[in-house]
């Protein structure tokens, strides 16, 4: 059965943070960087706005999720060095059966360590590793035991735990995670082809499988330009998303840019469900889009239904 339904999520703590915590979040991610003038624009009105906006969001991703009905959910992900640490950098990683968990407490903000769950679906995975390795990418893989080597007190990145308890609703997952952040990276082309091998993959069950993305868009937080965001790109992004044109995404990486760092290069993540999503004939909706200099993130919320 194709791919039947997909979710993206751009990535920032302050989503999943109570309104009145967002300055102490906002200070740590900006960490006292010099800020863009558009950002003196966010005062409590446009602030509650957006919590307003995100929660809407949310709940109707949710329902998307909710209603499809899945047996398993493909998570996509990129780790920022909790899971894995220098030693070991797979560009492409399954967690295949058993659990997995994960931390996305902020020690500096001093929230309380709360480990976060999930059961890992293991047939659909298994098959999904043994089609692809046949297409000729090479993966990585961990069977049952989870045993984070890069923060062990962290887990999986908070950008996985956190998406997944909000929208995954006990659902099975599949992790994923593509390596976005060292070098060297999958090139874009590449990391489209994976996508679309996702997909070929996925249509070989008789599961209703979905995909959960969470990451980017562009962004440094807590970077030398963090609070700075490109509008202009994540629109476009968007656009080539909504508009089925996930081959377009693949040549962004062709020239390498300073545009194209730190939280950006997660856009990666959103080329592979894109990619996966054309192919199985589902459409991109774009709930909303938010360039939240407080997240330190520009903020999308998307889904995908054939």
């Amino acid at each position: 059965m194709p791919i039947i339904m997909g979710a993206g999520v751009g990535y920032s703590p302050l989503l999943y943070r109570d309104r009145k915590k967002w300055g102490a979040v906002s200070e740590f991610l900006r960490n006292g960087i010099i800020q863009p003038k558009s950002a003196g624009a966010e005062d409590d009105s446009v602030l509650d706005d957006y919590d307003r906006r995100i929660s809407d969001a949310f709940f109707t991703v949710e329902q998307v999720i909710a209603k499809s009905n899945l047996d398993a959910l493909i998570l996509i992900t990129a780790d920022r060095g909790s899971q894995f640490d220098s030693s070991h950098v797979p560009q492409i990683h399954f967690q295949v059966g058993g659990e997995v968990w994960g931390n996305p407490a902020i020690p500096n903000l001093d929230e309380p360590a709360k480990q976060l769950g999930f059961q890992c679906e293991e047939t659909v995975a298994g098959l999904l590793i043994e089609e692809l390795v046949r297409d000729g990418f090479d993966l990585a893989e961990a069977r049952g035991s989870f045993r984070p080597i890069g923060d062990p007190d962290v887990g999986i990145t908070p950008a996985a735990a956190q998406a997944a308890a909000r929208l995954a609703g006990g659902v099975p997952i599949i992790p994923v995670s593509i390596n976005c952040h060292v070098a060297p990276l999958i090139r874009g082309r590449r990391i489209h082809r994976f996508g679309i091998a996702l997909s070929r993959a996925a249509s070989l069950t008789d599961k209703r499988i979905g995909i959960l993305v969470s990451g980017g868009l562009s962004g440094d937080p807590q970077g030398s330009m963090s609070g700075w965001i490109d509008p202009v790109f994540d629109r476009w992004v968007l656009a080539r998303i909504e508009r089925g044109k996930s081959e377009d995404l693949a040549r962004v990486w062709d020239v390498p840019s300073q545009n194209l760092l730190a939280g950006t290069k997660e856009v990666r993540l959103w080329t592979v469900a894109a990619a996966a999503l054309d192919h199985s004939n589902c459409r991109a909706t774009v709930h909303d889009y938010m360039p939240i200099h407080h997240a330190a993130a520009g903020v999308a919320f998307v889904t995908w239904e054939n």
